[in-house]
């Protein structure tokens, strides 16, 4: 984009610039509140999620809706959310590779990580497992192409890893039809049985398990932190941990906090320095606080 902007929700479905009057976005009148959003790295579309199961596509320029992307609430396969959306995130290839540049990942309280190209009205295949409650509890790394999940639900672990399906993506593709700015998958019995194997054989690549010294957490973020560290953050034990990309184990962590860890933002390191590569620093969320964290590798 050749200028920096923020985008970010509020419950009354509306969309402003501060030069702007503001554009409401629910022209059906709905009762919706607005969880999550997500702006695609070509800088062109922006999705929304909220408690009404649905995804709504937009056009950054204009700020007019492209499409609602939905299950087909069909009893053959599952397709889309049944309940509200609380995460999205545009993958983070689409920075680069003009083939991602259109997909993305949600989560919500269905138990579901569900698959997405905006162009197409249902999701392309999901993985059962994680309880979504944080709009930070989700997201996909570029490199290895893997999924971070926290689950809200007090489970044995506190983070589950999921490799993201590119052969399923690129059997997706060479079957759709390409209709203007619209994509058009067939609904024959093979791509229904692809999409519920997805569904029902595919398990977390890996998992951190719960502390039992920490006591049960459970989970609202999950974040990728550069190539070496990884974060978790929740409610009940108050904690936010800094973990090992190569070994797993917790490195550091901070504790004693009043209330749960919501949100977590992170800046990599503009330094080609291997020593500073280790170094992350940090904002999070905690209660009706920001905190700033840097943690350091010695």
């Amino acid at each position: 984009m050749n200028s920096s902007r923020l985008l970010a929700t509020i419950t009354e479905e509306r969309i402003s610039n501060p030069s702007d009057a503001p554009v409401r976005t629910n022209a059906e009148n709905v009762m919706n509140q607005i969880l999550s959003c997500s702006c695609s790295y070509d800088g062109k579309r922006f999705v929304t999620g909220g408690v009404d199961c649905h995804l709504r596509v937009y056009d950054m320029k204009s700020r007019r809706r492209l499409r609602m992307c939905s299950s087909s609430f069909t009893k053959e396969k599952m397709d889309g959310h049944v309940m509200r959306i609380c995460a999205v995130k545009y993958h983070s290839r689409g920075a680069v590779y003009e083939d991602y540049v259109h997909i993305f990942i949600t989560g919500g309280w269905d138990d579901t990580i569900q698959i997405w190209d905006d162009r197409y009205l249902h999701s392309l295949w999901i993985y059962y497992g994680p309880h979504i409650c944080g709009s930070d509890a989700l997201e996909i790394e570029s490199e290895s192409n893997h999924i971070l999940s926290s689950s809200w639900r007090r489970d044995k672990s506190i983070l589950q890893v999921w490799k993201f399906n590119e052969e399923l993506m690129i059997e997706f593709y060479n079957s759709a039809e390409h209709q203007g700015d619209e994509l058009s998958i067939p609904t024959g019995r093979e791509i229904i049985n692809k999409q519920t194997g997805a569904l029902y054989y595919c398990k977390p690549v890996a998992e951190i398990p719960q502390d039992a010294y920490d006591g049960p957490s459970k989970g609202y973020v999950a974040k990728w932190l550069g190539p070496y560290y990884i974060a978790f953050g929740g409610s009940d034990a108050n904690i936010l941990k800094l973990i090992s990309r190569f070994t797993l184990n917790v490195v550091g962590s901070v504790t004693e906090l009043t209330s749960g860890i919501y949100s977590l933002a992170f800046i990599e390191p503009k330094t080609n320095d291997n020593n500073n590569k280790r170094m992350v620093q940090f904002a999070f969320a905690s209660g009706t606080r920001v905190y700033i964290a840097q943690y350091e590798q010695k």
